[in-house]
C-alpha cells in the first residue's frame, strides 16, 4: 500500500520528481479522507477496494463504466474502479507544487511519470481479477458482447513504425496476448465491512432527515444527509442512482455516498454503511464541464445493516474536495433490472 520502492531512486530512470513530496513513502489513502493513522488507512484501503470489485456491482457496465455511443454524454458513466481506486492514486501522486498537479495528478500529464505505467498494468490487472477469480454469483456476466464494444479498434505504430490497427477483441485475455498475471493473496477479496445492526436502524421514524425532493437538485459544498424511499418494501435487490452529477473537469472531485451512517466519522470507511464513491481525475480540456451518474448496489448492505425490511434509508454524502465544482440533479432507488 506505497509507492514501490524502485521508483523512488532519485538517480533511476524511473523517477519523477513531480511527485507529492509527502507521500513518497506513506500508506495510500485510497479514500482520499484525509486519515493520519496509517491503520485506518490500511482498513479504509481494504474496504475500498472490496466495495468496487466485490459489493458494488450490480453488472458488467458497474464496474467497467457505461458504453460510449454517438449522441449519448460525453461522460455516460465511469466503472467502479476507474472512479475510484484509480482515480486516488492519481491524486496520491500527483504534485501539490505544481499548478495542475502534474505529473499523475492530471489527465493530460499522467503519463510523463513511469508510476503511470505501473498503475495502469495495475488497473488491468484488477479487469483480470474481476472477470476471473472474483465471485460470479454477484453478477450474471463479466464480458461484453456488444458488437459495438468487440468491433471497436484502435490505430497504433508497432516496434517497427508502422501503424497497425487493434481491434478491442482480440485484447480481452491477456495470455492470448502472451503474457498472464502472477496469481497472489488479495488480502481485501473476503474483507466484507464489519455487520451494523445495533445503531444502523438510524430512525425507523425518519422525520429528523430532509426528504429528497427537497434537497435535490444538490450544489455539493458540504455534508448532506436525507431520506430516500426504496423501490420495493421489505428485502430487495436495488441500486442506489445519482443522476445529473455535473462536474467541473479542471478540478479533483470526490464524495463518498453512506447508508444509514450512525457515527458520521468521515475517516472512517471501514463499516458496512460506506455504499461506494466518485472521484474524476482532473483534465485540462476546453469543455469545463461534464455530466454523468453513477449506480451503487444496496443489495449487500441491506443485509450487512439489517435494514433489508425497511421502507426507506438515510443517504449521507460526504465531499472529499474543497469548495463547489460538483452538482447533482437527482438521486433514487430502482430494483436491479440485471438481477443474478
Amino acid at each position: 500500500m506505497t509507492i514501490p520502492p524502485i521508483f523512488l531512486d532519485p538517480k533511476a530512470a524511473i523517477n519523477d520528481s513531480k511527485r507529492n513530496q509527502d507521500n513518497l513513502k506513506a500508506v495510500v489513502d485510497l479514500g482520499r479522507t484525509g486519515s493520519k493513522d496509517p491503520m485506518q488507512l490500511v482498513t479504509n484501503n481494504l474496504t475500498v477496494m472490496y466495495t468496487e470489485m466485490v459489493r458494488g456491482n450490480a453488472d458488467v457496465y458497474d464496474f467497467m463504466g457505461q458504453p460510449y455511443r454517438e449522441g449519448f454524454p460525453v461522460n455516460p458513466g465511469p466503472g467502479s474502479s476507474e472512479r475510484g481506486s484509480h482515480t486516488a492514486l492519481h491524486i496520491f501522486v500527483g504534485d501539490p507544487r505544481e499548478p495542475s498537479m502534474e505529473d499523475m495528478g492530471n489527465f493530460y500529464s499522467a503519463g510523463r511519470d513511469p508510476l503511470f505505467y505501473c498503475h495502469h498494468a495495475n488497473v488491468d490487472r484488477m479487469w483480470t481479477l474481476w472477470k476471473d477469480v472474483l465471485p460470479k454469483d454477484k453478477v450474471p456476466t463479466k464480458d461484453i458482447t456488444d458488437p459495438d464494444y468487440l468491433n471497436a479498434s484502435f490505430l497504433f505504430y508497432d516496434e517497427n513504425a508502422q501503424l497497425v490497427r487493434v481491434y478491442v477483441r482480440d485484447c480481452l485475455d491477456t495470455r492470448k496476448m502472451g503474457y498472464d498475471l502472477q496469481r497472489i493473496d488479495l488480502p481485501w477479496l473476503d474483507y466484507r465491512p464489519p455487520i451494523q445492526t445495533a445503531l444502523a436502524r438510524i430512525k425507523r421514524t425518519t422525520s429528523f432527515f430532509p426528504k429528497v425532493f427537497s434537497v435535490f437538485p444538490l450544489n455539493l459544498t458540504k455534508v448532506v444527509r436525507f431520506e430516500v424511499q426504496k423501490a420495493k418494501k421489505g428485502k430487495a435487490d436495488e441500486l442506489l442512482v445519482l443522476e445529473d452529477i455535473t462536474v467541473d473537469t479542471t478540478k479533483f472531485l470526490k464524495f463518498d455516498v453512506f447508508v444509514n451512517d450512525e457515527d458520521d466519522n468521515p475517516l472512517e470507511l471501514d463499516k458496512a454503511a460506506y455504499a461506494g464513491t466518485y472521484a474524476q481525475v482532473p483534465h485540462k480540456a476546453p469543455k469545463k464541464t461534464s455530466t454523468t451518474s453513477i449506480r451503487l448496489r444496496l443489495t449487500d448492505l441491506y443485509e450487512d445493516m439489517d435494514i433489508g425490511d425497511d421502507d426507506s434509508i438515510v443517504v449521507t454524502i460526504v465531499p472529499r474536495h474543497s469548495g463547489p465544482g460538483v452538482t447533482i440533479g437527482g438521486i433514487k432507488i430502482i430494483e436491479n433490472p440485471n438481477k443474478a
